[in-house]
């Protein structure tokens, strides 16, 4: 019985989120964007071909992985770099991957500049013929507690992109995703943006993907 009701309120708890898709269409207003944006001077040809640098590990984002986690903060911060190359490729983007970046630095004996597009810039230009350089940094990265089906925590992932022109000198777009998952008895219109339709619960993986397909998206709408 206890399984039938909780089914019967999953179903109309997806009837009005949907109903409320709907009505929120027809106003001419939906549910917030996977990532906010911000556009100084972006022109289509400075996204002809975009370098992904690894991304900085902030200070606080060891504090939010695990103690049981697999992954250090570096590691973290280069996967979600990783994870955004592959949605700018999805995207169309012509892109060098984070792992051509450092092994380019590598072998030039070369810090590598996770956070300064000036000492990337002119390097990714010349050795690559980038057009654009994406830098980015990571500050959280929470994993859930629990399974897909119930969880005792949400996943909760935040990051930030900048990217500049070639020359590294120049920013054109900044964008941000800051989310933690949010059930769909909290947040019905929203939680619909989730893959799955909210209806089940994310790994931290799983949101960091899907908010660097936010920005790919966001991005490829300057093309």
């Amino acid at each position: 019985m206890r399984l039938a009701r909780s089914f019967a309120r999953g179903v109309a708890l997806v009837a009005l989120a949907a109903a409320g898709s709907f009505a929120c269409k027809q106003a001419g207003i939906g549910p917030r964007p996977v990532v906010a944006e911000q556009a100084f001077s972006v022109q289509p040809e400075a996204l002809q071909k975009i370098a992904v640098v690894p991304f900085y590990p902030a200070p606080e984002l060891a504090r939010s992985i695990s103690q049981t986690a697999q992954l250090s903060a570096a590691d973290t911060a280069d996967l979600i770099s990783g994870f955004v190359a592959d949605a700018l490729r999805a995207q169309g983007f012509n892109v060098v991957p984070p792992s051509d970046v450092l092994a380019l630095f590598a072998n030039k004996g070369l810090p590598l500049p996770r956070l300064d597009p000036r000492a990337a810039g002119p390097i990714v230009s010349t050795e690559f013929g980038a057009t654009a350089v994406l830098l980015g940094k990571v500050y959280r990265y929470r994993e859930r507690e629990g399974q897909a089906l119930g969880s005792l925590r949400p996943a909760s992932v935040g990051y930030e992109l900048s990217l500049f022109d070639g020359r590294g000198t120049r920013r054109l777009w900044n964008a941000r995703f800051d989310e933690t998952q949010q059930p769909l008895t909290a947040d019905v219109f929203n939680a619909q943006r989730y893959p799955g339709g909210g209806r089940r619960w994310l790994t931290a993986a799983e949101l960091a993907r899907w908010g660097a397909d936010g920005a790919a998206q966001a991005l490829a709408a300057f093309r």
